[in-house]
């Protein structure tokens, strides 16, 4: 179909003007343009306005295709990687190197349009195939000014806008995705690292000042602030990881009953600091397949929020089969949530009762990662309240019938030496691996506090030669997960192991959360701490290995 820009009654353009490059007309003031001269001009201004106007790509062909000019839309001269093109003419084989050829022959049934001698053009246009990575197809339409062919208009096709515009939104976001995902295992990392060695050398500055009640004092006040921003940085990245959407859910099976039962040992000792009562309800065994890491998490978080905002009473972690699905409630009596507030508290930084801000009642971010994880979970979360009576926060899982727990769920095993009697680590030999030299000398100064023997490393080089002089395998392996280069804490692991052809006790100390790397660690045996960890965990698990327990949690 032709688009005439011009009644065709009006004189017609002289064969003596060049079409094929308007601006290389004359300007003299002195010499005043045609009627036709004008009408001409102002034609091209116009579609040079609808190309620029399109939001699929489009690009207009001024004059012949052997000498056209080009211009190009902003959504066309992206693809084409030409940014000037969607503001000045450009020429044919300039914008489409190799490819303008293919181009001008497709064009060329266009430009017989309006002369006598010549043939009619194909009444829907013709096909312009670019050579884009995809291909992108544009149809084209002649330009006519008097009847006479001036130019062509050629925009893609529907149905290959949208593809080449899905491919490109594909690429971006998977492009993105990847920059995310690094940024942020890299960010989880380095951001803990110093908090990780303020911590440690934090501890055996209280260990030296011990009987000075003014620098304890000031210790612990440093301590609470320390703790504070580890918190804070601690959910900032969780969520942020999961708004990235690097987070992947490890489906599985999971002994419900034996992950609630090991979390309500976990948090039986806060709330009885609180003179609170934590029950438990499990009628029957239960399976669901889900992420034991991940459901943990969840339910880890309504119980924190259920003993911090509960005074008196009680605490109730209860399973109950609802609808062929499973629903874990966590009751409380607390002081209760009005009901026009049960929406908001699942928002960032959202507290019903700390407008203070104190980071000691919560951050307000343990709700929006219970929101998160409900999502990818597919784990919706409801919640009841009544102003004054308390609350109960729900989690609905599936049912699985018929399929076997597995033996050992990962999140559901209690924290090592809970409630264990303190026990010596003099001479306790320890191999330990970090390649951050403060987090190194933060945990060697530790462990030389405890009367433990110990070589270290940055890598695996140091590795080797730290472990040659030794006459037997150490006790335990202590190693940060990421090292310099593609080697890991794993990795080491495996090769000290192999080393000295024994299971060897191992700690791995991450600053990241991906659930992969936990499961990884776990069938491996390992025991996983958090940065920034508190000393006294460490001490726990090397406890647990020198009385010949796991250190897997």
């Amino acid at each position: 179909m032709a688009i005439s820009l011009q009644p065709i009654h009006e004189p017609p353009i002289s064969r003596d003007t060049d079409v094929r490059d308007p601006d290389a007309m004359p300007r003299s003031s002195a010499t005043p343009m045609s009627p036709t001269d004008l009408r001409y001009r102002e034609c091209l201004e116009n579609a040079r306005r609808v190309c620029a106007a399109g939001t699929v790509p489009t690009m207009l062909v001024v004059g012949g295709p052997e000498m056209a000019a080009v211009r190009c839309n902003e959504a066309l001269a992206t693809l084409l990687n030409h940014p000037r093109a969607a503001t000045r003419d450009e020429s044919g084989p300039t914008l489409l190197p190799g490819g303008w050829p293919a181009v001008v022959e497709a064009l060329r049934p266009l430009y017989g349009t309006g002369t006598a001698e010549g043939p009619a053009a194909p009444a829907d246009g013709v096909t312009i195939h670019l050579p884009t990575d995809p291909p992108l197809s544009l149809r084209a339409v002649p330009l006519l000014v008097d009847g006479r062919v001036i130019g062509v208009l050629a925009t893609a096709t529907l149905d290959g806008a949208i593809a080449r515009l899905a491919e490109t939104m594909r690429a971006e976001v998977a492009r993105t995705t990847a920059a995310r995902s690094r940024f942020l295992a890299s960010a989880s990392h380095d951001l803990r690292q110093p908090f990780q060695a303020m911590r440690l050398f934090l501890d055996a500055l209280t260990n030296q000042v011990e009987g000075n009640a003014r620098a304890t004092r000031t210790a612990g006040m440093l301590a609470n602030a320390m703790t504070a921003g580890e918190q804070l940085l601690n959910a900032l990245l969780d969520i942020s990881t999961l708004d990235a959407g690097t987070v992947e859910a490890d489906m599985q099976a999971v002994s419900l009953d034996t992950l609630l039962q090991s979390l309500a040992d976990e948090f039986r000792p806060q709330a009885e600091e609180k003179g609170l009562r934590l029950r438990v309800h499990l009628p029957c065994r239960a399976v669901t397949r889900s992420d034991p890491v991940l459901l943990g998490r969840i339910i880890r978080n309504l119980l924190a929020n259920a003993i911090r905002y509960t005074q008196r009473g009680g605490i109730l972690l209860g399973l109950r089969k609802r609808d062929g699905q499973w629903r874990i409630e966590v009751w409380d009596t607390g002081f209760g949530i009005p009901q026009d507030k049960l929406d908001v508290i699942f928002d960032e930084f959202h507290q019903l009762t700390n407008p203070a801000r104190d980071p000691t009642r919560g951050l307000g971010l343990g709700l929006a990662i219970v929101r998160r994880l409900s999502v990818l979970l597919h784990a919706p979360v409801d919640v009841q309240s009544r102003s004054g009576r308390g609350s109960v926060f729900a989690v609905t899982v599936g049912r699985l019938e018929g399929e076997a727990a597995p033996a050992d769920t990962p999140a559901a095993v209690a924290p090592v030496g809970h409630g264990a009697a303190s026990l010596p680590l003099d001479g306790m030999r320890i191999l330990v691996v970090d390649d951050d030299s403060m987090v190194l000398s933060g945990l060697l100064l530790t462990l030389e506090s405890w009367g433990c023997a110990f070589v270290s490393a940055s890598n695996m080089r140091e590795v080797f030669a730290a472990v040659d002089g030794l006459e037997g395998p150490p006790d335990a392996i202590l190693t940060d997960l990421r090292l310099p280069g593609k080697v890991s804490g794993f990795d080491v692991i495996d090769r000290v192991r192999k080393l000295f052809k024994t299971d060897i006790p191992a700690v791995v100390l991450t600053g990241e959360t991906a659930p992969e790397s936990l499961l990884e660690g776990q069938r491996r045996g390992c025991a996983f701490l958090h940065k920034p960890l508190h000393p006294g965990e460490l001490r726990r698990v090397l406890e647990e290995v020198r009385r010949g327990g796991t250190a897997g949690r």
